[in-house]
């Protein structure tokens, strides 16, 4: 075979080797012989192969499956731009510590720098965005066997190490693998794949016996949870552990995390605020408007914690942000080289959230006055969403989608709006689903395609369903993920579009302050007066639009029950009247936190 395929086959045999299970392809030519090696091993039942037109959309479904399954899945793209647009889902992998393999084909290095067609300067194309990149060059005909195992080992070995470098367990990520094909792109041969397949494991081109890698990584590395009041012994010298405690937990969906911090709530009486991705939703003292007290100054100064313990990426919430920096001591919990801290006020990072106290007093009146204040807060809300709005709100969608996500099932919600709609009003609405969403860097694009790849990944252990909950402007962003191979499976997915039509969240920003109001529809609000029905239509899928809540609780039962992909659109009341809404339920909450 010619030295183009036999690297294509050698590097697909070692992905399969490695454990890689799912592999996402944007076709292309110079990539043409990867995409061939793919297809035969999806016909053979050793992977699922994704295709997409939209690199973009190929590389957040590539995400949506590493970020379920931990391993991770690959993108494979053609040269040039291509593989530019890999680059928003990488950044997104690498601040939320997904495994994630792009490999690009380029030319060969002498075609570079001489205006060759479609040839860009791929090699560190991704920056430091990436934990590794690789430049593999192009295959050359050898005139024996020893030649031909020297650069198959060659091969072998980068791709297990650029596995092991995005698994790393201290800091897991993307990776780039930027491979030279040289032509021919195409097997020129009449070899039967049987005879290719039988190269892979006898001949020069064989790996490891009995399907290893050809490299395991086996390096140990782990964080030890210590009990609490060791931790305050090893700094301060003093193990007693302060009575008004806050746990807030950021993005993270780790079950164990999940138990740890429920375990440790219960043993202090500490009261937890989870952001809707940070999957606490279960826990005995979470909050359900932990967020929305915290913005009322009055209860903000009289609960100044004397310790707080930061769990994971925090950030979605200004007043939580605020009340971090004023606690007297700050414990954060992350695992990672580069661990979060926002705020700067960490005396101290653990890897492993800690471990109850062996002895330890709970102070009943410190958890029983914010539970209070939740419920207070909750009552308010209640009376103002279900009494005083006549219309349907982005609130009104958050809080009806949160109830509706099967148990066990799966909730995927979207940046800017929605996400703040479900941490304030809709936190512990889901229960036991897992919550995700791309909160490593927040960004609109890749939403469709990664709530796609997640539900994918999670379904193939459970039959329970998924929601999305995704701004109009997020959907449209990346609708291309919709545009799916007829060929390929659909999860069970339903995509709930919060349409306010335009940028809804910048209304409650300095930006909306009424001296902007001349500029804020052109640069801020833009309204796109989408017909999004008809796109979705389009690409083949059902989409319902509902304009009160009980036509939308409806819809969701509809559809989770019919199974398959649908989009629902959530027609809101304008971006006018939400933000009055907003004004009345902060109001609302003011006055009954008055009365505490």
């Amino acid at each position: 075979m010619n030295p183009t395929t036999a690297m294509s086959r050698v590097i697909v045999d070692e992905l399969l080797r490695c454990g890689i299970s799912d592999v996402v392809l944007a076709p292309g030519s110079r990539s043409a012989g990867l995409a061939l090696a793919l297809a035969a091993a999806e016909s053979r039942g050793d992977l699922t192969l994704h295709v997409r037109l939209d690199e973009r959309s190929a590389a957040f479904l590539a995400l949506g499956l590493g970020k379920v399954t931990g391993v991770p899945a690959v993108v494979v793209t053609t040269s040039g731009t291509a593989a530019a647009n890999l680059l928003p889902a990488i950044i997104e992998a690498d601040f939320s510590n997904v495994p994630f393999i792009a490999m690009t084909a380029d030319r060969p290095a002498s075609l570079r720098g001489i205006g060759a067609n479609q040839t860009i300067s791929q090699v560190g194309i991704f920056g430091s965005s990436v934990r590794d990149a690789v430049d593999m060059s192009a295959a050359t005909p050898v005139a024996d066997d020893e030649a031909q195992a020297t650069q198959a080992r060659t091969w072998r070995s980068t791709i297990a190490r650029a596995v092991a470098a995005t698994t790393d367990v201290m800091r897991a990520g993307p990776v780039h693998i930027n491979v030279q094909f040289a032509e021919p792109l195409v097997p020129t041969d009449d070899l039967a794949i049987e005879a290719q397949i039988e190269a892979m494991q006898t001949g020069p081109l064989a790996g490891r016996r009995d399907g290893r890698p050809w490299t395991a990584d086996a390096r140990l590395v782990g964080g030890m949870s210590l009990p609490i009041d060791e931790i305050f012994e090893m700094l301060l010298d003093d193990s007693s552990i302060p009575e008004r405690g806050l746990i807030i937990v950021g993005d993270q969906s780790d079950g164990e995390v999940s138990d740890l911090v429920d375990e440790l709530g219960d043993a202090l009486g500490w009261p937890i605020i989870g952001e809707p991705s940070g999957n606490v939703a279960a826990c005995d003292t979470a909050l359900s408007h932990g967020a929305l007290i915290l913005g009322n100054s009055e209860f903000a100064d009289a609960h100044i914690p004397d310790v707080v313990l930061t769990v994971g990426r925090v950030g979605l919430s200004r007043a939580v942000q605020r009340h971090i920096t004023r606690a007297k001591f700050h414990i954060a919990v992350d695992s990672q080289p580069q661990w979060s801290d926002p705020t700067r006020t960490a005396d101290v990072v653990v890897a492993a959230c800690p471990l109850p106290p062996g002895e330890g007093e709970i102070n009943g009146d410190w958890l029983e006055s914010w539970q209070r204040a939740d419920l207070l807060a909750a009552v308010a809300i209640e009376t103002v969403l279900a009494g005083e709005i006549g219309e349907l709100t982005g609130m009104h969608v958050a809080r009806a989608c949160g109830q509706a996500v099967p148990e066990n099932g799966l909730f995927f919600v979207g940046p800017s709006w929605p996400v703040r709609h479900v941490y304030n009003f809709a936190a512990n609405a889901s229960g036991s689903a897992v919550t995700l969403g791309n909160r490593g860097t927040s960004g609109i694009d890749g939403c469709v395609s990664t709530a796609w790849g997640a539900t994918v990944a999670a379904q193939r252990d459970s039959d329970a369903g998924c929601i999305a909950l995704l701004g109009d402007l997020t959907f449209l962003y990346d609708i291309n993920g919709l545009r799916v191979p007829a060929q390929e499976a659909v999860p069970d997915l339903v995509y709930v579009i919060s349409d306010n039509n335009g940028g809804g969240i910048f209304s409650q920003l300095e930006q909306g302050a009424p001296k902007f109001a001349n500029s804020f529809e052109r640069v801020f609000g833009t309204p796109l007066d989408a017909d999004i029905p008809a796109a979705v239509i389009a690409l083949g899928f059902e989409c319902h639009v509902a304009t009160t809540l009980e036509e939308l609780n409806t819809a969701l039962k509809e559809a989770l029950a019919a199974g398959g992909v649908h989009v629902l659109v959530a027609r809101t009341c304008s971006r006018a009247d939400e933000v009055v809404a907003l004004q009345n339920v902060n109001d609302a909450i003011r006055q009954a936190l008055a009365t505490a």
